[in-house]
Order: C-alpha cells, then sequence, then structure tokens
C-alpha cells in the first residue's frame, strides 16, 4: 500500500517554484518565455504517482500561480486541473520509470495547459492572439519545459522514492 507526500511538501515546491517563475526569472530578462516549473512538477508528478496526487498538486500549483498572475482568479488552477487528469497516464505505471514518458507528457501538457489557459482568457473577454501567442510563446515555452524536464523528473523521482512508504504485507 503506498501513502502519499507529507501535506507540506506540494505547498512549499509550489510556492518556491511559482515564486522563481514569476519573479526571479522576469527579473533576469525572461519575459516572454520562461520555464513553468509548477506545470512541470505537477506534470511529471502525475506520471509518477498518478491522478489522486496530481490532482492534489495541481491544485494547490494553481492557487499559487493564480496568487502570483495578474489574470482572473482560477484560471491557473482550473487549467492545472484539468492538464493534471489527462496526464496522469502514470496511474498505469507504464514507463513510469523511464524519462522518456515524462518528457512527452511536459511537451504536450504544456501546450495544452497553455491553450486552456488562453481559452479562458478568451471567455474572460480578454483579447488573445491566437496564433501569434502559440508561435511566440506557447510552442517556445512548452520546448523550454521539454529541455529542463529530465532534471526536473529527475529531482522529482527522487522525491517520490523517499516520499512513498510501503506497508509489509503479512500471512
Amino acid at each position: 500500500m503506498t501513502f502519499g507526500t507529507p501535506w507540506w511538501v506540494p505547498p512549499l515546491l509550489f510556492f518556491v517554484a511559482a515564486l522563481v517563475q514569476a519573479s526571479f526569472l522576469p527579473s533576469l530578462g525572461f519575459v516572454a518565455v520562461r520555464p513553468d516549473f509548477v506545470v512541470q512538477s505537477v506534470i511529471i508528478w502525475a506520471v509518477l504517482r498518478g491522478v489522486r496526487e496530481a490532482l492534489l498538486w495541481a491544485f494547490a500549483g494553481g492557487l499559487v500561480l493564480d496568487l502570483f498572475s495578474g489574470g482572473p482568479f482560477g484560471t491557473a488552477t482550473l487549467a492545472l486541473l484539468i492538464v493534471a487528469f489527462f496526464a496522469s497516464v502514470g496511474e498505469l505505471r507504464l514507463l513510469s520509470s523511464n524519462v522518456i514518458l515524462p518528457v512527452l507528457a511536459v511537451f504536450w501538457g504544456s501546450v495544452l495547459y497553455s491553450a486552456i489557459f488562453l481559452f479562458l482568457l478568451a471567455t474572460h473577454e480578454y483579447n488573445v492572439a491566437w496564433l501569434g501567442t502559440f508561435r511566440e510563446v506557447v510552442v517556445p515555452t512548452a520546448l523550454v519545459n521539454t529541455a529542463l524536464a529530465p532534471a526536473t523528473y529527475w529531482l522529482l523521482a527522487r522525491l517520490e522514492r523517499r516520499t512513498r512508504r510501503t506497508v509489509p504485507v503479512e500471512w
């Protein structure tokens, strides 16, 4: 039987990741294209641990992203919850120990997250230039996320192994 991570790990991880993503990277000059550490973490955790924990991580991470964002509150949370649900093929434990599945999931999950986020902004009557945004922001951001995914996977796989607790089966 496997138990979840300690309750304080996801909020702390997402607060630090969102803080770096929202304040530190823009101060270095990364404005249009920068890695989405929270999106990467949620997608990789969904592959490693499955839908139950991924949805909790997505909710916590989405709330932190919404706190640092200038958009409508709940937009990042809803987009991240949907992406976590679709990325949770790790529930099947197919290739969850292989880095290829999480890397591919990060690319397509990043594209899906951005598309849902833009759609939600458009429903709030924000002016969204779809083609230009996809060409100049969404695809380059997905490529940056994909390039950083092996390092994120390595860190989260270590965290997953350390926090995985098993109960021995007694006969």
